[in-house]
C-alpha cells in the first residue's frame, strides 16, 4: 500500500524531498582524498591510527570545516568536509604539517612528498550519498578481516548504528594536561571541551556530523543497501579519486554475471567460449582491478593462461 502523510508516514518523494533539502541547505560538500598508491605507509601501529583520527579533529577546527565522514587506512586518507574548497585545502595542509611534526617526534622517517589531496566538489545528493557509501566500504573490501561496521579508524561504524555510542569515554575538558599533550603532541589546540576522549584518541562522534549524514539517506534501509550492494558505482567513485579498486569474490561475481548477461546474452560466465572469457578478463582487470585467483575462479580459465596475459 502507499505510504501518505495522511496516515502519518512520509512517501518516498517527501523523504527525498527532505534529503535534497538537507543537501541544499548544509554545503558546499567537498571529498578530500589522498592517492594510496604512491604514498608510503602513514600508520605502522594503533598509536599512528589513533593520532591521524585525533589529527582530523584537529585540523577540522583549525580550519572551521565540519566532517561528516573520514576514513583512514594505512597509507591514505579520506574526509568528507562541509565546507568551501579553500577551507578544505587548508585542513589538508594543517593535517600534514602536523603529521609531518609528528614523525619527527617519535623518531620516524616518512617521505610525505607525494602525500598530496584531491578537494573534489560533490554536486549532487547522489554523488554525495555514493561518496559516502564508497568510504564506508574501503576497508571493508580491501581487508575481509573488517566489516563496515567494525573497521576502527572511521565514522563509518556510527551511522544508523546507535549501540555504537554506548563508549566508555571522559570529556576533553577532563583530560589531564600532559595527556592532552601526548593525545595532541605538542600545543593542545582550542577544542571544545565537550569532545569525548578514549584510549588516548578523540572519538569520531565528537567531531563528526553522523546526523547531518544520516539525513541525507531516505532511511537506514537505503543507506544498508547501497553499502552492500552498488558495485557499479563503487568502482565510478574509485575510478574518480584514483583509488584502486577491489571487490570481494561475492561482488566480483555479481557484477560479473550482469556483464556476462548484457554483453553476451549468456547469465553465466563458465558457459562462454574461450576469445569471449579472455575479453571479460580484460576487463575484469581493467575495471575492477580483479586479482589473477578471481579470475581463474570465476570464469575457468586455466591460471597458466591468466598469469600470461597479466604476470604472476
Amino acid at each position: 500500500m502507499k505510504a501518505s502523510s495522511s496516515s502519518g508516514q512520509l512517501s518516498f518523494a517527501q523523504k527525498e524531498q527532505i534529503c535534497e533539502t538537507t543537501f541544499f541547505h548544509n554545503g558546499p560538500f567537498h571529498h578530500v582524498c589522498t592517492p594510496g598508491q604512491s604514498t608510503e605507509i602513514l600508520c605502522e601501529t594503533a598509536d599512528d591510527y589513533k593520532f591521524l583520527v585525533t589529527l582530523i579533529a584537529i585540523a577540522a577546527s583549525a580550519a572551521g570545516v565540519t566532517v561528516v565522514s573520514f576514513e583512514v587506512m594505512s597509507n591514505h586518507i579520506h574526509v568528507i568536509l562541509v565546507g568551501q574548497k579553500a577551507d578544505c585545502q587548508a585542513f589538508f595542509d594543517y593535517f600534514k604539517a602536523k603529521l609531518k611534526r609528528y614523525y619527527s617526534s617519535i623518531g620516524r622517517y616518512v617521505n610525505l612528498d607525494d602525500f598530496k589531496c584531491k578537494v573534489i566538489a560533490i554536486e549532487s545528493l547522489r554523488q554525495l550519498r555514493i561518496e559516502l557509501a564508497y568510504l564506508h566500504r574501503n576497508a571493508y573490501v580491501v581487508n575481509e578481516k573488517y566489516l563496515p561496521f567494525s573497521y576502527p579508524w572511521s565514522s563509518g561504524s556510527l551511522y544508523f548504528n546507535p549501540l555504537a555510542y554506548r563508549e566508555n569515554a571522559i570529556p576533553f575538558s577532563k583530560v589531564p594536561f600532559r595527556e592532552k599533550q601526548l593525545m595532541c603532541r605538542g600545543r593542545i589546540p582550542d577544542l571544545p571541551n565537550s569532545y569525548l576522549v578514549k584510549d588516548g584518541m578523540i572519538l569520531p562522534q565528537s567531531f563528526c556530523a553522523i546526523k547531518l549524514g544520516e539525513a541525507l539517506f531516505r532511511n537506514a534501509h537505503q543507506y544498508f543497501a547501497m553499502i552492500s550492494k552498488n558495485y557499479e558505482a563503487y568502482s565510478e567513485v574509485a575510478k574518480s579519486l584514483g583509488d584502486d579498486i577491489y571487490l570481494d569474490d561475492e561482488e566480483m561475481f555479481a557484477v560479473l554475471q550482469i556483464k556476462s548477461k548484457r554483453d553476451y546474452n549468456e547469465g553465466r560466465p563458465t558457459m562462454l567460449p574461450q576469445k569471449d572469457k579472455l575479453e571479460l578478463a580484460k576487463w575484469m582487470r581493467r575495471d575492477y582491478n580483479a586479482s589473477n585467483g578471481q579470475i581463474h575462479r570465476m570464469l575457468r580459465l586455466d591460471l597458466t593462461i591468466v598469469e600470461e596475459l597479466f604476470g604472476h
